[in-house]
């Protein structure tokens, strides 16, 4: 009724910046948010949507006709346990300065999502991306996506059955590193497909990450097929033995290390990779 009572005054809800909407049974035929009431919350910068089915996409290929004054200054986008989402849809055209300014970005349960964007999409705000239980997901996003990930500080992965490599090696185009100034926590759980987290030949530089977890994995090899530089950390804990291993400067090596270590100890089919790295 709240959102589509059109005698509320309009400036009912103008300081609004937390909106969680909650739908068990949406009725919309075209599957889309109700935007004809965003223009009345100009100021939300935090937005929750959970437990609603019947919605397929969040942000339309075609713009309403209300877009100047929805979403201006959304910060944290949360998709939780939305099973019939198809797309996210940032990607779009007249989407593209909202993503630009997402500091936080979380999926859960959307089983039928398959990729977050669909070509290269500026993510310069973003500080943290959560990604879990979403099925269908092969990948997270390509190369040039990730070039714009300056202010990333964590990323979680997990529960994805299909997920094959975190980012897609497809436009390198000549690019020999990548700068990641403020990465501290990689997570990658329960990936059963994952082979490694980036199939590219450029550099990784990673220079304040300081924690890594990996777990149930057990198809991943490699980190990178190129090198990959965290300078933030000097050794490593494992759930196989007490002692540490000594990392030099690349964390394809660990990896490595610590795969075969498992291969040695465990049988094909219970191999289960474990690893933290922490600052010391």
């Amino acid at each position: 009724m709240l959102l589509s009572d059109a005698q509320l005054p309009p400036d009912l809800l103008y300081k609004l910046k937390v909106l969680w909407l909650c739908f068990e049974d949406y009725n919309n035929e075209k599957g889309t948010l109700p935007f004809d009431f965003f223009h009345r919350v100009p100021n939300l910068e935090h937005f929750i949507l959970q437990t609603c089915s019947g919605v397929k996409e969040i942000f339309p290929a075609q713009k309403p006709q209300v877009h100047d004054t929805i979403f201006k200054g959304l910060k944290q986008l949360f998709l939780n346990v939305v099973p019939d989402l198809d797309w996210v849809g940032l990607e779009h055209t007249w989407v593209q300065p909202y993503s630009e300014k997402l500091e936080l970005l979380q999926l859960y349960h959307c089983r039928r999502v398959e990729k977050i964007v669909y070509c290269a999409v500026s993510f310069i705000n973003l500080k943290e991306l959560q990604v879990v239980h979403c099925e269908r997901m092969v990948y997270l996003f390509t190369f040039s996506t990730l070039k714009t990930l300056v202010k990333l500080e964590t990323l979680i992965v997990g529960e994805c059955e299909s997920i094959k490599e975190i980012v897609k090696n497809e436009d390198e185009d000549g690019c020999d590193e990548i700068v990641f100034e403020r990465l501290t926590l990689i997570q990658l759980n329960c990936l059963p497909r994952l082979v490694s987290f980036y199939s590219g030949n450029a550099t990784l530089q990673c220079s304040c990450l300081n924690n890594v977890l990996v777990t149930e994995c057990p198809n991943m090899t490699t980190f990178s097929l190129g090198i990959i530089n965290v300078t933030s950390f000097k050794n490593i804990h494992t759930s196989i033995e007490d002692s540490d291993l000594l990392l030099e400067n690349d964390l394809n090596t660990v990896i490595e290390k610590s795969f075969h270590t498992k291969v040695r100890m465990h049988s094909p089919y219970s191999i289960v990779m474990f690893f933290c790295i922490w600052l010391i």
